[in-house]
């Protein structure tokens, strides 16, 4: 059988040296040892790998002894490296960290008081400061900064901290003990025995003795966007009035909020609309073609919703505020229970106003609408005319909705007041001082 490899030995084969000269070389008796010539057998030459080739097996090579040393001593190194690697527990909100879990420590948990410092290595001591302290490898530690005031108030602290307008004040905790009734719907507010009513034990505090003309803003539609909600409270003055539908998985939050960051509270009873039922408010509807009971059943289910409101408000214009016979039991009801009652006068033809004065319900009603075309002019003519309107007659009352322009243009406009001689009022300050 023929040799595979004969060709490629044959190719490299050096052709042999001729006897005559090695034996005449290595025989003759003046050669010099340095230049004798050795005898060398015919071996074969062995092929060298080109260079992507050497470097394929030495990458081989190497990953074959890196795997081989894993798995002899991996597992130990991986838990060496654990053990060695230095742990830092940095304190959250002033807060020491919680100390490492039972299974990691020999010494029972302490409570967090303060962080320990890690053993090793650092000598270096932490600079002294307010807070707990931390050391780090390497490096000087850094003591953290004190935990500002809003992480130290209670849970009933206001949701908007002091800000350009002045600290909020807390309005008083609802519901008032002997001011509330459970009702078929849920809790509904009544006159205490005592005579306290809802609309002044839960109105923001206002000095009667300011004889400056005031301006009232309500800020309607809120609940059903907790955004738009929660931008309005925080970015308006706690004298502006919020009023909320009763729809909304978080209205009552969202009231609590409000009120404590200083803001009297509405519920706003859906009513019917001109262009009913194409634009139907929703299923607690006042209608005109229900009966007064069915009605005040939905009536009661919108003052179920929450409590600490001070009264109820209207915007939209329909057939319910001319007709008196559907009218005058929802009025009474709200006199009944201690609220008062803002007419948004979303209709020329309203009766509200008269028939509220005949029951002895506490009253007020919008002068403007200030965004109904949501623009930048058009808000500031509606809150211009306002002043005006204050001035005129001692009072004026602004209805908008939480637009982003909307908020934009009171916020800016409420630091003008006090250059102007006006005073921004909660709608409690305004109930009964306007003109007929």
């Amino acid at each position: 059988m023929k040799n595979p490899f004969s060709k490629l030995f044959s190719r490299k084969k050096a052709p042999p040296p001729e006897p005559a000269e090695e034996e005449e070389v290595a025989d003759a008796p003046d050669a010099s040892e340095s230049k004798r010539r050795r005898f060398r057998l015919p071996l074969p030459a062995i092929p060298r790998p080109s260079g992507p080739v050497a470097g394929t097996l030495v990458v081989v090579a190497a990953l074959t002894g890196l795997g081989a040393w894993l798995a002899l001593h991996g597992d130990e190194t991986v838990s060496k490296r654990v053990v060695q690697v230095p742990r830092v527990l940095v304190p959250l909100d002033g807060r020491a960290a919680n100390e490492e879990p039972a299974a990691e420590t020999k010494e029972p948990a302490k409570a967090p008081a303060m962080a320990e410092a890690p053993k090793e290595p650092p000598k270096e001591a932490a600079t002294p400061g307010p807070g707990p302290q931390v050391s780090l490898p390497s490096m000087a530690a850094v003591p953290p900064a004190a935990a500002p005031p809003a992480q130290q108030a209670t849970a009933a602290a206001p949701a908007r901290p002091s800000g350009r307008f002045g600290p909020p004040l807390q309005l008083k905790k609802a519901p008032e003990p002997g001011m509330i009734e459970q009702g078929p719907k849920g809790p509904l507010p009544i006159i205490a025995e005592d005579g306290r009513q809802a609309w002044r034990v839960y109105a923001r505090p206002f000095d009667d003795s300011d004889k400056r003309p005031r301006i009232a803003i309500i800020i309607t539609d809120l609940g059903p966007s907790a955004a738009a909600t929660t931008a309005a409270i925080q970015n308006l003055p706690g004298a502006v009035t919020l009023a909320f539908t009763p729809y909304g998985s978080r209205v009552s939050e969202l009231v609590e909020e409000a009120r404590a960051a200083g803001h009297e509270t509405l519920m706003a009873a859906p009513s019917e609309p001109p262009e009913f039922p194409r634009n139907d408010p929703g299923p607690y509807t006042l209608l005109a073609a229900l009966s007064p009971a069915e009605n005040l059943d939905r009536l009661e289910y919108v003052l179920s919703r929450v409590p600490g409101y001070v009264g109820v408000v209207t915007t939209t214009s329909g057939r319910f505020f001319a007709n008196e016979e559907a009218l005058q039991p929802v009025l009474t009801l709200l006199r009944r229970r201690g609220l008062l009652y803002v007419d948004g006068r979303g209709t020329p033809k309203s009766v509200a106003q008269q028939m509220a004065a005949a029951v002895g319900l506490p009253r007020a009603y919008g002068n403007r609408f200030l965004d109904a075309e949501a623009s930048r002019g058009a808000i500031d003519n509606r809150l211009a005319e306002l002043e005006r309107i204050a001035r005129e007659s001692g009072s004026a009352i602004g209805i908008g909705q939480p637009y982003p322009v909307t908020i934009e243009r009171i916020a800016q406009w409420v630091e003008t007041l006090d250059g102007k001689g006006l005073a921004l009022a909660p709608i409690t300050a305004v109930v009964d001082r306007q003109p007929q």
